[in-house]
């Protein structure tokens, strides 16, 4: 499908093409999770695969720019070493394990159907938060500094991340999510907005002041000042992220080329 996008993000498209060898494709889907998803293309694949909302299109040129570094950051270092964080079920009953007690609870309020499908969406959710977040900060920053026209449609989306995460210190949200997923997730939001805030001169971490994730948060911070800006980089501040909340368990990391047969379905 034909996109309205502005030059800045055609210039990047081109350097994706240029850099990795395959074209892009463009994917509506309204039932993302997420504002945006990226399939990377593989060897047996011709396009990489940008999944994107319908209702996001006012912030698309972001996005679309934001999935974009992602691809040229893996396609930046040699074959041997795109790595990819993976997952299976013994490795998500490990993790869940951990939070038992609190799923025990829930499972007396809610039917299993439903309470299977929050336990999905937690589990997912806090190890996508933990993979990306630290790659994020740099592309975010990138974006910043090399694509000024871009600098409207990055705020706009950023605020409306800012307000998910401010959503998601609410009491009612940490009534049905365990503990240590609420926690961690909260303390990388504090995380992700200070760096950001700091580099675009906007104070988005004031509503954190009384919230009990100002300390950790600061110090997670603080361990990403030394961050090596490549792929390389990405997956050392990702595994000091896990350590510090207590998640390198929860995920293990695998060849890139290493994916299901069905991948190019998975969203």
């Amino acid at each position: 499908m034909s996109l309205d996008l502005i030059e800045p993000v055609n210039e990047i498209l081109e350097k994706v093409r240029e850099h990795t060898g395959k074209d892009i494709e463009f994917i509506e889907n309204n039932n993302l999770t997420t504002y945006a998803a990226l399939k990377m293309a593989r060897k047996n694949m011709p396009s990489h695969l940008i999944f994107y909302k319908a209702e996001h299109d006012e912030v698309l040129n972001h996005l679309i720019a934001h999935e974009c570094g992602h691809v040229l950051r893996l396609f930046g270092v040699s074959e041997e070493k795109r790595l990819i964080p993976r997952t299976d079920d013994q490795i998500k009953l490990n993790a869940l394990a951990e939070i038992e007690p609190e799923i025990q609870r829930l499972s007396s309020i809610l039917p299993f159907d439903k309470l299977t499908q929050i336990v999905n969406l937690w589990y997912n959710g806090i190890i996508r938060q933990v993979t990306n977040s630290p790659p994020d900060i740099m592309i975010e920053k990138w974006i910043y500094d090399e694509y000024r026209e871009l600098r409207p449609y990055q705020s706009q989306s950023i605020k409306k991340q800012h307000k998910e995460a401010l959503d998601g210190l609410s009491v009612q949200v940490m009534k049905i999510t365990p503990r240590k997923i609420f926690d961690a997730s909260n303390i990388m939001n504090y995380a992700f907005f200070r760096i950001l805030g700091i580099h675009f001169n906007i104070n988005y971490v004031r509503p954190y002041n009384n919230s009990p994730y100002l300390s950790k948060g600061k110090k997670l911070a603080s361990i990403t000042e030394d961050y090596v800006d490549n792929y390389e980089g990405d997956i050392e501040k990702i595994n000091e992220w896990a350590n510090f909340l207590n998640l390198s368990k929860w995920f293990v990391w695998t060849d890139f080329e290493n994916v299901p047969h069905n991948y190019k379905e998975m969203v």
